[in-house]
């Protein structure tokens, strides 16, 4: 007996052996119990789902000789002469094929003559997109006044491409691409039959593979068996597809979050010098975080993910190091390249950019450096607020326990000696240890006063006067800081507690700021200085920057 491919053995000769198009044989089947049945259909859906099929079983049924059920018996003459394609009342026509104007007439004539042997002429017209406009007006004719007894199923993938009077004709059933769990179901009979010995890992494969179509599913089975020699092992069948394992995704993986690149890179050279690809690589890797992703957020029993449980408790280990913030930046970062080398000749480095940057994401972790500044400065910084607080509570008491006849004296005596704890505690060492709090509380209050500000450094500290510098080339910043001193201050007495003014200079030169800062006002620059307030107030109202403009200049 000469060999049968799995696809066409097992395909389906029942309403009952359909898989993943019940809505439509529930009112294929209505139609036959209620002899609704109409001139014209049209099956429309990816390749694949079974329109062809579903065509053949309709019109058996619509023939069959046992009226007792509305399957098709599979026995009667009928029946028997449909599924050997010797049938004279239903005709199969390749549209690709046979897409011309005469082809359809010659199909017009025939149309004609009763059916021999059954109720119904069936016509199925496969790819009936493919066929000339002549074609189609030729074929509309014939249904707008259809003979008795004769019906068309029209079949197509691409049904935007049928003209829009050929649609209105007919009873349109849109198939569906099929469940993971609807093919591997199917594979899993297919196997039982034929005594194939499988891993359900391995079916979960194949069919992740066919994309949602069945019969590409049992022709990958198919090929899977010969390569196999009828042991379905999950190595093997990604060995056979291509696949990278899913220990190698999540050693990958792990190293990326470590950052450790060299491994990284090592890693990727391994599959793609055993063939896997760029591109099968990277599609891996996207379908791996996904899954990775969508176990974070809604766990292994959520019943969304078609996988075996065995396979997602595995990656659930490496779910489990990750952030949600880092998963979804590796897929950005994978989903570019992905886009990028199907236009570039250079998809290797493509990916290799790739992997860059998803370890450079790893050394720019704001957040991470921030928690790490954090715990080095927390400790010192609890210990020197708690000397601060002790010390004021001593100095309190013992004010507060001196002798009222001397309460005036004794006042100004508390003063001077706050003032002087004051100054001893305000150090340049003080300073350097809460100058990122400091910041970090201007940022809080207001980002572009905080933009302004990180660009200075303390430079000194003199009765209670904090000395800024900012670099020569940073006057713009220097003069956004001036605009913004009631905030900066703000951060400043918020953080150290203590009453004291800042003061910002350019470079370093500590006493020519002090010269600039010492000159007098005459009435005239008196104005000057009040209509630089009102422009510094329009400045800042909309968000503006003034530009320095020389007259002569202007008048050239």
């Amino acid at each position: 007996m000469p060999f049968l491919s799995l696809y066409r053995k097992y395909r389906p000769k029942l309403f009952s052996d359909i898989v993943g198009q019940e809505h439509i044989v529930k009112t294929l089947i209505n139609s036959l119990k209620h002899n609704r049945i109409s001139h014209a259909y049209l099956f429309a859906g990816p390749r694949g789902t079974g329109k062809t099929s579903t065509a053949k079983v309709f019109a058996r049924a619509l023939n069959c000789q046992n009226k007792d059920s509305f399957e098709p018996c599979g026995v009667c003459d009928s029946c028997r002469k449909i599924d050997s394609g010797k049938s004279m009342d239903v005709l199969e026509i390749d549209a690709a094929s046979n897409r011309g104007i005469d082809e359809i007439r010659d199909l017009r004539e025939k149309v004609k003559f009763y059916p021999t042997e059954g109720d119904y002429k069936v016509y199925i017209i496969d790819e009936v997109h493919m066929l000339t406009k002549g074609a189609f007006n030729a074929l509309l004719k014939t249904l707008e006044e259809p003979p008795e007894n004769v019906v068309f199923i029209l079949a197509t993938t691409e049904p935007h491409r049928v003209i829009s009077t050929i649609l209105s004709r007919c009873q349109r059933y849109d198939f569906t691409l099929l469940s993971m769990k609807d093919i591997i179901s199917r594979l899993e009979y297919i196997c039982n039959e034929e005594n194939f010995e499988y891993e359900e890992k391995a079916l979960n494969i194949i069919a992740r593979s066919s994309n949602g179509g069945l019969r590409d599913a049992i022709s990958i089975l198919d090929q899977a068996i010969s390569f196999t020699d009828k042991n379905l092992k999950t190595e093997k069948i990604q060995e056979m597809l291509g696949k990278v394992d899913e220990r190698i995704l999540a050693s990958f993986i792990e190293n990326i979050n470590r950052n450790n690149s060299s491994e990284a890179f090592r890693i990727m050279y391994e599959q793609i010098n055993k063939g896997k690809g760029v591109n099968r690589f990277v599609n891996d890797l996207l379908e791996y975080l996904r899954l990775i992703l969508l176990i974070k957020e809604c766990g292994i029993n959520s019943g969304i993910l078609d996988y075996p449980v065995s396979k997602l408790k595995d990656i659930e280990e490496t779910a489990n190091i990750l952030k949600n913030d880092k998963i979804i930046n590796y897929i950005e970062i994978l989903s570019d390249v992905e886009k990028e080398i199907k236009f570039s000749s250079q998809g290797q480095l493509k990916l290799e950019m790739g992997i860059i940057k998803m370890c450079l994401a790893q050394e720019n972790n704001l957040e991470k450096r921030v928690e790490k500044l954090e715990k080095s400065i927390k400790g010192e910084n609890i210990r020197e607020e708690k000397s601060i607080l002790n010390k004021n509570k001593i100095m309190d008491e013992k004010i507060i326990d001196n002798d009222t006849d001397l309460k005036d004296n004794k006042k100004l005596d508390r003063k001077k000696a706050k003032q002087e704890n004051i100054n001893k505690e305000l150090s340049m060492d003080l300073l350097r240890r809460h100058w990122s709090q400091i910041l970090s509380k201007i940022k809080k209050d207001d980002i572009k006063a905080h933009a302004f500000i990180v660009e200075g450094k303390p430079l000194k500290i003199e009765n209670k006067k904090i000395y800024i510098s900012f670099p020569r080339d940073k006057d713009f910043h220097k003069r956004g800081a001036e605009k913004n001193i009631d905030i900066i201050m703000k951060g400043f007495k918020s953080e150290l507690k203590l009453s004291l003014e800042l003061i910002f200079i350019s470079g370093d030169n500590l006493n020519e700021s002090r010269k600039k800062n010492s000159k007098s006002v005459s009435p005239s620059e008196g104005n000057i200085l009040e209509k630089d307030n009102m422009v510094e107030k329009i400045v800042k109202i909309f968000d503006g920057e003034l530009i320095e403009a020389r007259e002569n200049i202007l008048q050239k």
